[in-house]
């Protein structure tokens, strides 16, 4: 069995340092979705994390300083060119189903949960980190919507979390507009709960997550409360998300 207290891969690491499991994303989601191997382990990280008693939350940190936006464009051109349906559903049921269980197992962990975001990140990504209880971004964030140039919806349940916690008609204008989002802005929107220098990124995560072991219970309620959504839901969701995902690359 795999010892995730010291693991390290091309894709992410995680290290137990005293309470805290500090999990670093060192390569695009895009990456990590779509290799079934990094997949399947950072979902079995998580499950190691749930149930080691000794554990009390993650400090996941978005290290990488340019998410690679242009693989997002390429990947989603290359289902596009995919000569049938077949293989074109092929490709989107693939990303869709890896993009769902990571998010879902996110919504889901029972323990907090703070990231860390610097860099450019496409806006896919922030699926995963809306899920997280709180999100303390570096002042060199910048989110970016790839998709859209080319006419794909974006992917994941960015758009839920988005509409719950800033209003439908503000995350449409928001998802239409292509217009990066910076660091203050992203704030202001709800995006991130912090905007801190970005060497001061993970003390303030750590932080933030200490705060929350004094109240496990309580916090760990309101989150779910306010910001997670029902597992339902995301399951609703990301059923739509698929089929307008299909539908957009169909159609281009």
């Amino acid at each position: 069995m795999t010892d995730y207290s010291d693991y390290e891969s091309d894709v992410f690491s995680c290290k137990y340092e005293d309470e805290t499991a500090v999990i670093r994303l060192k390569a695009d989601s895009l990456k990590m979705t779509t290799d079934p191997h990094h997949f399947h382990d950072m979902l079995e990280c998580m499950n190691a994390i749930e149930v080691d008693e000794k554990i009390k939350g993650i400090l996941a940190l978005h290290t990488v300083k340019y998410e690679r936006v242009k693989n997002m464009k390429t990947f989603m051109q290359s289902i596009q060119k995919e000569s049938g349906y077949v293989q074109k559903e092929m490709g989107v049921t693939r990303y869709g189903n890896s993009v769902k269980r990571l998010t879902l197992a996110i919504n889901d962990f029972s323990k907090p949960c703070v990231v860390g975001i610097q860099g450019h990140v496409v806006i896919d990504s922030f699926g995963f980190f809306m899920a997280c209880d709180q999100r303390i971004a570096g002042e060199d964030l910048s989110i970016e919507f790839p998709g859209l140039d080319i006419g794909v919806t974006p992917m994941g349940a960015v758009a839920l979390f988005m509409s719950r916690q800033m209003g439908a008609n503000k995350a449409l204008e928001i998802l239409m507009s292509k217009d990066s989002v910076k660091a203050a802005e992203a704030k202001e929107l709800g995006f991130v709960t912090e905007v801190v220098a970005p060497e001061q990124v993970k003390e303030e995560c750590r932080t933030r997550l200490e705060e929350m072991y004094q109240v496990p219970g309580a916090t760990l309620n309101l989150t779910k409360q306010l910001i997670r959504p029902k597992t339902y839901e995301l399951e609703e969701h990301f059923e739509l998300s698929s089929r307008l995902l299909w539908s957009s690359i169909v159609d281009n």
